[in-house]
């Protein structure tokens, strides 16, 4: 693991200055890990996660799944008699635990003073501690909840067909790319664009209309936990809780749990093993908003595509040259549905895995 481009425990130290307010980024370019974040003996207030300012909530570590980013105000003590340390432990559900592997832990100096001894602070177990929450945070701007004009089911799956390689899927088709990029076909084909089926079964489109207030709401039916990302927006995270009956809810520890008047909003969140999360955003603007696991589980099939508001695409954008130079230059199409056809005409389309759902 690099913590700032160097092996986490051989780190550089992070100068502290007493007295001095800090704000410190903490960002998960992690692809399969999850993490922990703790800067014991220093109180850790949230502002933000994902870019969105947060009213101010104090908490003991971050628990962070990939690609999540959050910052976080660490006022430095009054004196420089003691250094500390900050600890980070990388962690997953879906291996089991190997000594000296998983989990793996690293500490990185605080520096007060390069002479100052080391403040030793007694180890605390996780269930003592109190973590980052999305749905303990609250929206600075106040935006409220979103009204729900249309609800999007999403379930997570995992199979095993035929290859011995697992799939994951959100529905009835593992995703795949397109002979068009998805882009080029909501920009080519007219009033067709609003028919979700050009675009091939493999993208699992979703037509959104343009001021639409979409609820995704997700079910995971999985032994591991996923880390959903949303391109091209942000979501208000508005409810959480067990899923599966009462066997899975003897296997996770997520609870009920209900955002405040001020959601949440942020681009990435971490969707427990057997739960279900709801997710609220309004379409704004055109775009192919790509929604998926920042895990290594969105190459093997666990991404949807949700088509946003295709005639203000067709409006207001254009494909620079140089783009479409390049996918001529690599055989790609760039008109047409998904198979570069016109109408629903797919022929030429490779065949879409179809999971049994059973």
């Amino acid at each position: 693991m690099l913590i700032n481009g160097i092996n986490g425990n051989v780190t550089q130290p992070v100068a502290f200055v007493p007295g001095k307010r800090y704000r410190v980024r903490v960002v998960s370019l992690l692809t399969a890990f999850w993490l922990k974040f703790r800067m014991p003996g220093h109180t850790m207030h949230i502002i933000d996660q994902d870019g969105v300012a947060c009213n101010p909530v104090e908490v003991d570590g971050l628990d962070m799944g990939p690609g999540q980013r959050f910052s976080i105000l660490v006022t430095a003590h009054d004196t420089t008699e003691f250094n500390y340390k900050y600890n980070v432990t990388l962690y997953a559900n879906f291996v089991n635990p190997l000594p000296g592997i998983i989990p793996r832990y690293y500490n990185g100096p605080i520096e007060y003073h390069q002479n100052a001894p080391l403040k030793h602070i007694p180890d605390v177990e996780d269930n003592q501690l109190s973590w980052s929450n999305t749905l303990d945070l609250q929206a600075r701007d106040g935006m409220p909840l979103l009204p729900v004009d249309r609800q999007i089911v999403l379930s997570i799956k995992q199979f095993t067909p035929e290859l011995n390689i697992p799939v994951y899927t959100f529905g009835d088709y593992a995703y795949n790319h397109t002979l068009v990029p998805t882009l080029f076909t909501a920009l080519s084909m007219g009033n067709l664009a609003f028919n979700s089926s050009i675009y091939g079964p493999q993208t699992q489109a979703h037509v959104l209309h343009y001021g639409e207030s979409i609820e995704v709401l997700v079910y995971s039916d999985d032994e591991n936990d996923h880390s959903i990302h949303m391109h091209a927006g942000e979501y208000q995270v508005v409810e959480v809780g067990p899923y599966g009956g009462p066997v899975a809810s003897n296997r996770t520890t997520v609870k009920y749990q209900r955002s405040g008047p001020a959601p949440m909003r942020c681009d990435e969140i971490a969707i427990r093993s057997h739960s279900y999360t709801k997710l609220r955003f309004r379409v704004n603007h055109g775009a192919i908003i790509f929604f998926h696991c920042h895990m290594i589980h969105n190459f093997k099939g666990l991404a949807v595509t949700f088509i946003a508001a295709p005639d203000l695409l067709q409006k207001h954008m254009k494909v620079p040259d140089e783009v479409t130079r390049m996918c001529k230059l690599q055989n790609i199409k760039t008109s047409g549905n998904a198979a570069g056809n016109a109408g629903f005409d797919l022929t030429g389309l490779p065949q879409p895995l179809l999971v049994n759902r059973e």
